[in-house]
């Protein structure tokens, strides 16, 4: 049964998380088998619940890249979990995250291995990790509203969302927010008393709106971010940049799913404070959105001119290559903005990644085999990527 989410604890990760943590794109067909972002095994048929069997070795992650989780998590879908959930009197807490997202990635070997973590997701919860782009992901994703991964869902035993975090967050960070939503905090009605008690407080009107967004409060966050814009017509203080460009996103393009209007917008924001990081940003949501319209041309040049605002900036040469690899648009252009960056940055690990990701695309089996065994030597404590060369390895053929 299909709930409308009912409350938002942003934890207020949530404003840099939305802009900075892995967006949520649709799902492709022909993208790479997603990773279990836990220790569980899948999921059984509909209705089926178990819990994750015991593992002999203790939590943490392996020598051989394996990661033992601490959390118990339940095998079977959210219709399992909300049973077990009721059963047990307890809340259901769900991890929605994707296979090539960093911060789900940070969450799972260094988060969910924690024994104290584990010990309270499995004492008070029902913990239920989804895979965003398989099974019943997107149809989850669709229900809750969810904006970015990981988000971090906390449910009663009906369904209805009590609070949500965004984001990776440190274990004693993570505890503490849990608790907050497990007592009946409502962060969405204290912002609404906040601005309440001080109108003329931008930056809590903008928190409001943000809050409002992810809560699919629609009109009520377009009415709180259009006063932000108003109040900040210069963008002295950086709020009116930043609700003009939450608004292209979260309104129009995720709400609405109209990349038509949200393209307008951002490059109206773009006109607006050419100066503002936010239009740097809009460059990559403008390629995102031209990429669902079919017009993928346009797109790799909006990447291409995003990168040519600061050519010598590595970062934007990464985003675009996470744009490339993940929208599978634009592989050859995105791979030699990679490739300068390396040549600028040889010991970045990530870099190496897209770089395996974007020659394996592209069907180049022994160069993607090569870059991935790279960030493996660059980050040999790393866990995922010491299964990404065992990935590799097997789609080419290699040794």
């Amino acid at each position: 049964m299909a709930r409308v989410p009912a409350a938002v604890d942003p934890s207020f990760a949530f404003a840099a998380a939305l802009a900075l943590s892995c967006g949520a794109p649709p799902p492709k067909a022909d993208s790479p088998a997603p990773e279990a972002a836990s220790a569980s095994a899948p999921a059984p048929a509909h209705g089926a619940a178990a819990e994750s069997p015991p593992s002999a070795a203790g939590p943490g992650v392996q020598s051989d890249g394996e990661i033992v989780s601490a959390v118990k998590w339940i095998e079977g879908d959210l219709e399992a979990a909300l049973a077990a959930a009721k059963a047990e009197s307890k809340l259901v807490f769900v991890d929605v995250g994707a296979y090539w997202c960093p911060p789900c990635r940070e969450l799972e070997e260094k988060v969910f291995t924690r024994a104290d973590v584990g010990e309270v997701l499995t004492s008070k919860y029902v913990a239920l990790h989804v895979d965003a782009e398989k099974g019943e992901g997107p149809e989850l994703v669709a229900r809750y509203k969810v904006q970015a991964y990981p988000t971090l869902l906390v449910l009663d035993a009906g369904g209805v969302e009590k609070g949500r975090l965004v984001d990776a967050m440190e274990p004693t960070a993570l505890l503490a927010a849990l608790e907050k939503i497990a007592a009946g905090g409502d962060v969405l009605a204290e912002l609404e008393h906040k601005v309440q008690a001080a109108p003329d407080d931008l930056e809590a009107r903008y928190e409001l709106a943000v809050a409002y967004a992810l809560a699919a409060r629609r009109a009520q966050a377009d009415a709180e971010f259009e006063r932000v814009i108003a109040g900040d017509p210069d963008n002295a203080r950086g709020l009116a940049a930043r609700a003009m460009s939450d608004r292209a996103a979260f309104l129009v393009a995720k709400i609405d799913g109209d990349s038509e209007r949200a393209v307008a917008l951002y490059k109206e924001l773009q006109a607006k404070f050419p100066a503002a990081k936010e239009s740097v940003r809009a460059y990559r949501a403008i390629g995102r959105e031209l990429h669902k319209l079919g017009r993928d041309a346009e797109a790799v040049a909006s990447l291409e001119a995003m990168v040519a605002t600061d050519p010598s900036n590595s970062d934007l040469k990464s985003s675009f290559g996470w744009f490339a690899f993940r929208e599978r648009c634009g592989q050859a252009s995105a791979l030699k903005e990679v490739d300068a960056a390396i040549a600028r940055a040889g010991d970045d690990a990530e870099l190496y990644y897209l770089r395996a990701e974007l020659q394996h695309q592209l069907g180049r089996g022994a160069e993607a085999l090569a870059a991935i065994r790279e960030a493996a030597r660059l980050e040999p404590e790393s866990a995922f990527y010491k299964r990404q060369v065992r990935r590799f390895t097997e789609l080419s053929g290699g040794t």
